[in-house]
């Protein structure tokens, strides 16, 4: 499966309600419900395996809203991919991967 795949196939489960603001905020929520779990693993320790386990859970949450998110601006998850790649790859090329901004 590739992400366009993917994209066309979780939007397919949106439900109407899920609009423009739920999907950038829910976006934002999934995050943290990762953050919160890694959280609590290494404050209260736990099985690893079952961490993982629900690490995978998060981050297909997260997936689906990012989809719904790029769905939203008419863009595809491929080409996101793709650009971002392309971005590393220069960085990369240029040894400008540490530092900050967007455009370096």
């Amino acid at each position: 499966m590739n992400f366009t795949d993917y994209q066309k196939e979780a939007m397919s489960f949106r439900l109407k309600s899920a609009d423009e603001i739920y999907a950038l905020y829910n976006l934002a929520g999934e995050v943290g419900e990762l953050l919160s779990a890694e959280a609590k693993l290494r404050r209260d320790g736990g099985d690893f395996l079952d961490h993982i386990a629900n690490v995978k859970k998060e981050l297909g949450d997260i997936l689906w809203c990012l989809a719904a998110v790029a769905d939203d601006w008419h863009t595809d998850l491929n080409e996101i991919a793709e650009l971002n790649l392309q971005k590393l790859t220069s960085r990369k090329a240029r040894n400008k991967i540490q530092g900050n901004g967007d455009n370096r």
